[in-house]
């Protein structure tokens, strides 16, 4: 059973999103990036649950590459995206979870099924979720309890909490709109097969 079926399902606001989902990877991939950068000066005061999403060695994808293949994989949507910043805001902000190249990867991908899981109408199994993640489903399944643990299984997101977080990806979609128009395709890669449910 999925840890996320032990929570209340209050899911975040439904918004008409003006921009696509690439946009909005886009904002989301490079400001993780720059929170990665800037942690580096802090102190390393690492706990148990922190712990828990490093792994052995950093990636060798980008995390906005890797929060790009997420997305179009699992087609979530700009709102549930949002969502998942959220989160990723809140572990850092109020649990001082400190980003580094060996746990973001994970921490986003925890963030990103939570969001779809809490969020979206539907969604697909782990073990669709942890091969386009490119971890095992025993993983995954750790993943998403240490991050509801870590957040006390609250994913609710209020409306105005919420708007403002859409506000500020908005503007900023709107400066790298013409940035991401611009970007040369990537090559093909082959789409894993969906196990999805209602």
């Amino acid at each position: 059973m999925d840890a996320l079926q032990r929570t209340n399902r209050v899911g975040c606001p439904r918004h008409n999103f003006k921009y696509t989902p690439s946009g909005v990877v886009q904002v989301i991939g490079t400001g993780i990036e720059r929170i990665i950068a800037s942690s580096k000066l802090l102190p390393r005061n690492e706990k148990a649950l922190e712990a828990s999403f490093n792994s052995s060695v950093a990636p060798d994808i980008a995390v906005l590459a890797y929060l790009e293949r997420l997305c179009k994989y699992t087609r979530c949507s700009a709102n549930t995206l949002v969502c998942a910043l959220i989160y990723v805001d809140r572990m850092v902000v109020i649990h001082k979870v400190k980003l580094t190249y060996r746990n973001a990867h994970r921490i986003v991908l925890a963030c990103l099924v939570a969001a779809i899981k809490y969020s979206d109408d539907h969604f697909c199994s782990n073990a669709y979720y942890a091969r386009v993640g490119g971890v095992s489903l025993r993983e995954l399944n750790r993943l998403e309890v240490a991050l509801l643990s870590m957040l006390d299984f609250d994913l609710y997101v209020d409306e105005e909490h919420f708007k403002l977080y859409r506000a500020e990806v908005f503007r900023t979609a709107m400066q790298l709109d013409h940035r991401t128009e611009a970007m040369p395709r990537r090559r093909h890669e082959p789409e894993p097969e969906h196990q999805c449910a209602s």
